[in-house]
């Protein structure tokens, strides 16, 4: 297994199914622990692509997907108080879609969700952050559910899809 200690994000292994560098987080989010998986995908700037291959890994990560992880540990306490509200929202707003249960408190959610995703992928443009934060839930379970940040704003609440563009 290939391991790298990056000098500011920490300890990731390389997940060679995903093609992706992983990191495990404990993250607390409607008052709920989750086990996150932390993904980022390593770009070549050489190729200009994603590295689709383990053999050609070196552990590089772009200065922004740098910046999003640790804009997100920075801010992880608003970021997700304001996750928590936009899904919430965004619960109210589908739960018929899913004939999915009436609920009052937000906190409630949490038994709908579990694993917990955050993906990192390669830059869109210079000073650009963006952070897609991915659940399981049982109201869509085909689906899942998906929240898009950029530069720490929520831009998108939806499906898994929505986070990972």
């Amino acid at each position: 297994m290939k391991v790298l200690n990056h000098e500011l994000c920490g300890r990731f292994y390389f997940e060679e199914d995903q093609c992706v560098w992983r990191q495990d987080q404990k993250i607390i989010v409607f008052d709920k622990e989750f086990e996150a998986v932390i993904d980022i995908l390593e770009y070549d700037e050489e190729f200009e692509q994603v590295i689709e291959f383990a053999e050609d890994v070196k552990g590089h990560f772009q200065d922004e997907q740098v910046e999003a992880l640790l804009k997100f540990y920075e801010n992880k306490n608003e970021i997700i108080s304001k996750l928590e509200t936009a899904i919430f929202e965004y619960y109210q707003n589908n739960r018929n879609m899913y004939d999915a249960p009436i609920i009052k408190d937000k906190n409630e959610l949490g038994c709908f969700l579990t694993d917990m995703g955050i993906f990192i992928a390669e830059k869109e443009q210079a000073g650009f952050r963006k952070l897609g934060i991915t659940f399981e839930c049982s109201w869509d379970p085909g689906h899942g559910l998906g929240i898009l940040l950029k530069n720490e704003e929520i831009v998108a609440v939806g499906t898994i899809d929505d986070a990972i563009v």
